[in-house]
């Protein structure tokens, strides 16, 4: 062999085991497998397809393990959305909106609670205790002690839904109130928050417990409850610790108890509400309804009282309070207020035994009202009873005032009662009445500056009602309270004409957070 020729094999074989590109490796392969087998060729093709193993792999690799952790997160993604809808059903009523400012603590929520906790007998302390500090009880002593746990249920009933800024603004829009009335809510509110006593209550009537109870009742009827609002809820807190520690109740103060337990499931203020509701379902079912004279064994049905222990009996079975003689005690009263009226030509009376006759005193005839009232609460709105009666005060009763009439002698009194019925019937008669409310309490309001300052250092108006009332109480504690919850009737109660007040009763759940809200100005400075 020349050397030529061993040259060239030698640069044959240094060509065999030289770098080639990959396209002419891939050539080199594509020509080997189509030759014969056992041929050069054939063998150089094998051997770049070992070769080529390694790289191949290493991008495929890759590019599978992408895939298929791409399909792991749509199946993945799938199933989460399933869950949230799943979540959202069970929990259909939770708003999972920004809620408005002045009751944002709201959005704190707390499941699992269990409202029927057996509960020691309160040991009450109108101190605030200081929580960065005060030590973890196994069992709640005071109010406070759970003023921060959000009720598991809203009685759609009474109150709750309807008692949140964001419904609040559409039960006024609905209802016919507006801007003007809840400013005006809003300065009587911040005015009774300066009038609230050192040890919580406020003066008036049955020594303080029939005052603070109706002040409470406001509250609670504008959604201000304690551990949530941020304005009122400490002076609602210390105004229901009031209650706590009194030994009795008149039923003012009790229908406050328990609507104050509804809204704020706090089982020490459960335990006191029911004593106060015992005490009053016992002396319930041993009344004998009659003249009430000395001796006689008789009680002379007080339709003002009655009412409020409607109120109240009412307010206990919506915040699932259960009690022996309760459905027996709201018969009782039903039987009082029918032999209180007149079947024939309507009306009720409530200046002495059996139904009203044609020349009742023309001062007593806001008596009718308070019976329409019970009878609305009683679901015995449909009697003919009530419409003979409204039907007679069409004729005789005058406009809502500050001042007296030869037909109320008590006219914040009567009108706050008149409201309630016009309000539950709806209609014409709601309209008339509703405009005139409006004007004459807004207009009424005796407005003061500079004297209230809120939480957050800003400076509102403050404001009251005087009144005429010859049987009210203290001036004008009494009277703000009466008429501040007329203006709030928008969104207090259901009215009892509509089917949703008497669906049963049912539970719903909790609002944690206000949606679709109206804005509504609280404040002008």
């Amino acid at each position: 062999m020349t050397d030529r020729e061993i040259e060239a094999a030698f640069e044959k074989i240094e060509l065999s085991y030289s770098d080639r590109g990959m396209l002419e490796r891939l050539k080199v392969l594509w020509r080997g497998i189509r030759s014969p087998r056992g041929t050069k060729e054939y063998k150089e093709a094998l051997i770049e397809c070992q070769r080529l193993i390694a790289p191949v792999v290493a991008v495929l690799l890759p590019v599978i393990a992408v895939v298929l952790l791409t399909l792991l997160s749509d199946v993945s993604r799938v199933h989460e959305r399933a869950i949230e809808t799943e979540l959202m059903e069970a929990e259909e009523t939770r708003q999972l909106e920004e809620m408005p400012e002045e009751i944002q603590k709201l959005t704190e929520d707390v499941t699992d609670v269990h409202v029927d906790v057996p509960s020691l007998t309160p040991n009450i302390n109108t101190a605030v205790p200081d929580a960065a500090t005060s030590p973890t009880m196994a069992q709640p002593q005071t109010i406070d002690a759970v003023m921060m746990v959000k009720s598991p249920v809203i009685l759609k009933n009474v109150y709750g839904t309807l008692r949140s800024s964001g419904t609040r603004g559409q039960a006024l829009s609905r209802y016919g109130g507006d801007r003007n009335t809840e400013d005006a809510v809003m300065r009587a509110l911040r005015w009774l928050k300066t009038q609230q006593r050192p040890d919580g209550g406020w003066a008036g009537q049955s020594e303080g417990t029939g005052s603070t109870g109706f002040a409470i009742l406001a509250y609670l009827a504008h959604g201000e409850t304690p551990g949530v609002s941020d304005e009122f809820g400490l002076t609602v807190q210390r105004a229901i610790e009031f209650l706590m520690r009194q030994g009795s109740h008149d039923p003012m103060a009790t229908h406050a108890l328990a609507e104050a337990y509804g809204m704020t499931m706090n089982p020490n203020l459960k335990q006191v509400a029911e004593k106060s509701l015992k005490g009053m379902i016992e002396k319930l079912l041993v009344t004998t309804w009659g003249p009430g004279r000395d001796g006689d064994g008789t009680t002379r049905p007080d339709l003002l009282g009655m009412t409020f222990n409607v109120m109240a009996l009412r307010s206990a079975r919506l915040a699932r309070i259960k009690l022996s003689g309760m459905d027996e005690a709201l018969k009782k009263l039903k039987e009082g207020f029918m032999a209180q009226g007149n079947r024939t030509l309507g009306g009720f009376s409530s200046d002495h035994y059996g139904p009203p006759g044609a020349n009742y005193r023309r001062t007593g005839m806001w008596h009718f009202m308070i019976g329409v009232v019970g009878m609305q609460y009683l679901g015995a709105g449909g009697d003919p009873i009530v419409e003979k009666t409204l039907a007679l005060l069409d004729d005789i009763w005058p406009p809502p005032t500050l001042g007296t009439t030869d037909t109320a002698c008590c006219p914040v009194r009567s009108n706050y009662w008149s409201t309630m019925v016009f309000f539950n019937g709806g209609g014409p008669r709601w309209g008339r009445w509703n405009k005139a409310m409006k004007d004459v309490y807004v207009k009424g309001q005796e407005v003061e500056k500079g004297k209230y300052t809120d939480h957050k250092g800003k400076s509102h108006e403050i404001g009251y009602w005087h009144c005429e009332d010859q049987h009210i109480g203290l001036q004008p504690i009494m009277p703000t309270c009466y008429i501040v919850q007329q203006l709030m009737v928008y969104y207090r109660y259901l009215p009892t004409g509509s089917k949703e007040a008497w669906q049963g009763d049912v539970e719903v759940h909790a609002t944690a957070i206000d949606a679709d809200d109206i804005k509504v100005e609280t404040g002008t400075l």
